[in-house]
């Protein structure tokens, strides 16, 4: 592959690069419902191990909250399915756990993105969107916000030759 520099944007602004071996970059967007609560979406990336699953991965995932997180309960099923424009699969799991006495809701999508030659080639790279929240339990606000943002993520599509 060529050495092809191209526009990497941030929140904040952009610059010229070449792509990145990996990016592990963490976001964490913080929001106030109309209510004043405060929630947060968090976005992850990772890899999927050779052969993996989204749903392996999701099990081994939280597999390790059970041991690192005090009070860490999956709530309902793990769910399967594709969303957003691109009808990417996505594996769906909530969960909830105590931090610093007090109750923190998650709901997290892990998403399969689509092979890419720049940033996925072996098609194992994997997006983590997490709605987390402390309290009783998300708001109806906060909720449709998650959903609005899953169901609109367009992933970078195509493979470009050489």
């Amino acid at each position: 592959m060529k050495d092809q520099i191209a526009n990497y944007t941030m929140y904040e602004g952009s610059f010229l690069t070449n792509a990145p071996v990996m990016e592990q970059t963490v976001n964490i967007l913080r929001y106030r419902d109309p209510e004043d609560n405060e929630y947060n979406i968090i976005i992850n990336r990772a890899m999927l191990v050779e052969d993996e699953t989204p749903e392996a991965f999701c099990e081994k995932e939280i597999e390790a909250l059970r041991n690192k997180l005090p009070g860490f309960q999956v709530e309902g099923k793990m769910l399967t399915h594709a969303i957003g424009p691109a009808k990417l699969p996505v594996v769906q799991v909530a969960n909830n756990f105590l931090q610093d006495g007090e109750r923190t809701r998650q709901v997290q999508s892990i998403m399969l993105l689509p092979r890419h030659s720049d940033y996925n080639p072996d098609n194992r790279a994997i997006l983590i969107f997490t709605l987390t929240a402390t309290g009783e339990e998300f708001t109806e606000y906060q909720r449709k916000h998650y959903v609005k943002i899953i169901n609109s993520f367009n992933p970078k599509t195509g493979f470009h030759q050489d």
